[in-house]
């Protein structure tokens, strides 16, 4: 057995170090318990500051001593208080208890915010325009909450769905999701437009068909690559004529005809949400219907994401009941 600390200062025996090496370790709470002691002043101190017993924090100084084999006290006219070893130690754990304090803090503010933290994965046409309306009503209600909204192309969105990296995906209605095996919900369907300039002869018609949209120049998206282009050559039987410009996503659709590049079909959803002062807009025909759809992980929905979802189908409904 080590030999024993001397309460008496000036009779302070040479340490006599722990033979088995492993065990001079000691584990973070022995340490935590060291630091308590020396920076609350007492045991007791440190005992409530813990919130353990006084003799819980007795044994364990004396533990810590014994595996160390260093005399870390020193008894002064009644008081406990540390050795010249014990000081060198706490200036040590000064210098890192930091980095511990921080870590620990770190993880009781995620323990404490996990149920108020959501992550969305969208597609970039619903992403501008119809969620960032209901996030916005969200976050009136739910002012704890903090979202992570991730936009990212339709294919992306269900793998991070899929692969349980998010708590919801918004997408556009294509079937691709149900038949990977998703849970998918539809909560609101609209319908391709056509858009052009202001002043655009293409004004004068009440609809658009394929022809009189073919008739001008186009600003249209790459084959195969968007999902609008895909439904478009289904509806058809055939391909469109040839873009004058392809542009990667929708909304990049939008400046370029204002421009007057050329005409563009665009989804309903989010023209809603785009300024007409230098666009007008009319219904293409055939109906090429265009379907929101929910995606769900395999896990069960929190009841934040289930908040969300609720906001968001209660702008739907508002815009279902509204003309554009």
């Amino acid at each position: 057995m080590p030999q024993r600390r001397q309460t008496n200062a000036a009779s302070k025996p040479r340490p006599v170090m722990n033979p088995i090496g492993p065990s001079r370790s000691l584990s973070l709470r022995q340490l935590e318990v060291f630091y308590a002691v020396i920076s609350a002043g007492s045991i007791t101190a440190a005992a409530e500051r813990l919130l353990i017993s006084q003799p819980t924090v007795s044994t364990m100084i004396r533990r810590i001593e014994d595996q160390l084999g260093l005399a870390l006290f020193l008894k002064e006219r009644g008081r406990l208080v540390p050795s010249n070893e014990g000081r060198v130690l706490f200036a040590a754990l000064q210098r890192n208890f930091r980095h511990f304090q921080a870590i620990a803090d770190t993880i009781t503010y995620l323990q404490r915010d996990v149920s108020q933290r959501m992550s969305i994965a969208a597609i970039q046409p619903l992403s501008s325009g119809l969620i960032a309306h209901a996030m916005k009503d969200f976050l009136a209600d739910n002012t704890d909450a903090r979202v992570n909204l991730l936009v990212r192309p339709r294919r992306d969105v269900y793998e991070a769905v899929a692969s349980d990296g998010v708590d919801l995906g918004i997408s556009f209605g294509t079937g691709e999701a149900k038949a990977e095996g998703l849970e998918v919900e539809q909560v609101c369907a609209g319908r391709i437009y056509c858009i052009m300039p202001k002043g655009h002869p293409l004004e004068a018609r009440d609809f658009v068909s394929h022809a009189e949209l073919n008739a001008w120049p186009q600003v249209s998206y790459p084959p195969s690559h968007q999902w609008i282009y895909l439904i478009y050559e289904k509806i058809m039987g055939n391909a469109p004529s040839e873009a004058v410009l392809t542009v990667e996503n929708v909304n990049s659709v939008y400046p370029n005809v204002e421009n007057g590049i050329g005409v563009g079909l665009v989804d309903e959803f989010s023209l809603r949400f785009h300024a007409k002062d230098r666009l007008s807009f009319r219904p293409f025909e055939p109906c090429i219907d265009v379907t929101i759809e929910l995606i769900y992980p395999h896990r069960k929905s929190s009841d934040l994401t289930k908040a969300f979802v609720r906001h968001f189908k209660s702008i739907c409904a508002d815009m279902a009941s509204s003309p554009i």
